[in-house]
């Protein structure tokens, strides 16, 4: 199979683009790794179903949705709607694109295709106790359906939920977050729509977050705090039911953050990188989606993304250590993970896929 490769370039040739590929066989390994033509710092990157193309952000220069081809490079750009996109979710029917801008707190709506079209811009508002809460900082969208979106908001502590109506964004509810937890990305339960975990970056955290009442579409008549309207106008209530540490010995020297999440395509088992400590946690999942950590794993230096091998989905976990400068594999017995062996350097890798 082919995976592709995003990464930072701030430290390398001005010529150099961040994008690149690389072949892997889940019995031999990593064949060698080629850079391709494309744009500075495409931290994040988005495969085109049937293709060898993608689209991706790239932080240089403020920040841009490009899409990408493996021989001709960039050939389409847009602005991303904001400053700093640290990252890019695709609609489920391949029609929207949403960048998350970082340092400027918005996102952009992006029309795909060949030529790729800013359609709609959306500010985000809030601010918390950290030092890096200044104000909203966007971190990551997830599609929820075709036209519903969660966005990570890490400035504010808040989940924001988005629809996207007649080609512009609309904020519909959101889901509030512990004070200073710092939400950076969150992961889907599969199959179904009252579950899902979110990584709190500032203070090394998982929070699991249930919707009121159960599963289903069924709505909580208190409309309290956390809300999204359904497709009959009714409100859908959200609660935080438990919080656990991803650092359960103590942040590691310097500086720590949460990085990564996902989980395991059964629903069994949630694993997340932190940085600082350099770990990937793995939580066991029970019935009501709460969690029980199974281990720690030592990686590279910084595993700011994990995610896993395209067609081995809960079978074989990538992370890439951005740091360190490297990806690695590690497969699962039974949830657990155990090294492969398979190490492919690449220069600050952010994404991989």
């Amino acid at each position: 199979m082919t995976l592709h490769l995003g990464g930072y370039t701030q430290d390398q040739p001005t010529d150099r683009s961040g994008w690149g590929r690389v072949d892997y066989d889940p019995t031999t390994g990593f064949g060698d790794a080629v850079a391709l033509p494309g744009p500075a710092a495409p931290s994040w990157l988005v495969r085109i179903a049937g293709t060898e193309e993608g689209y991706a952000v790239s932080e240089a220069d403020g920040g841009s949705v490009v899409r990408v081809h493996p021989e001709e490079g960039v050939v389409s750009s847009v602005d991303s709607g904001g400053m700093g996109p640290a990252h890019l979710a695709l609609s489920p029917d391949g029609r929207w694109l949403v960048a998350s801008n970082y340092v400027s707190g918005s996102l952009g709506l992006v029309a795909a295709g060949e030529e790729l079209e800013l359609v709609d811009e959306l500010q985000l508002e809030g601010d918390g106790p950290h030092d890096r809460q200044d104000s909203s900082h966007a971190h990551q969208a997830v599609f929820v359906g075709e036209d519903r979106l969660l966005v990570c908001d890490l400035g504010a502590d808040r989940v924001p939920e988005l629809e996207v109506v007649d080609g512009a964004l609309r904020h519909v509810g959101e889901i509030v977050l512990p004070t200073g937890s710092g939400p950076r990305h969150l992961a889907l339960a599969p199959d179904r729509d009252d579950l899902l975990w979110v990584v709190g970056e500032l203070d090394q955290t998982v929070h699991v977050v249930r919707r009121k009442g159960g599963g289903g579409d069924g709505a909580d008549g208190d409309g309290a705090e956390r809300g999204g309207a359904d497709g009959d106008g009714a409100r859908r209530s959200w609660e935080v039911v438990q919080t656990m540490t991803t650092a359960p010995e103590g942040p590691g020297p310097g500086e720590t953050t949460t990085g990564g999440i996902v989980v395991s395509p059964d629903g069994r088992h949630l694993y997340v990188s932190t940085r600082g400590t350099d770990t990937v946690s793995v939580y066991a999942v029970d019935d009501d989606g709460l969690l029980e950590l199974r281990q720690q794993v030592v990686t590279g230096h910084w595993p700011r993304f994990i995610g896993w091998v395209p067609g081995h989905e809960g079978d074989l976990l990538l992370v890439a250590a951005e740091r360190e400068g490297s990806v690695d594999v590690w497969s699962t017995d039974e949830g657990l993970l155990e090294k492969t062996g398979h190490s492919l350097a690449w220069s600050a890798p952010t994404w991989v896929g």
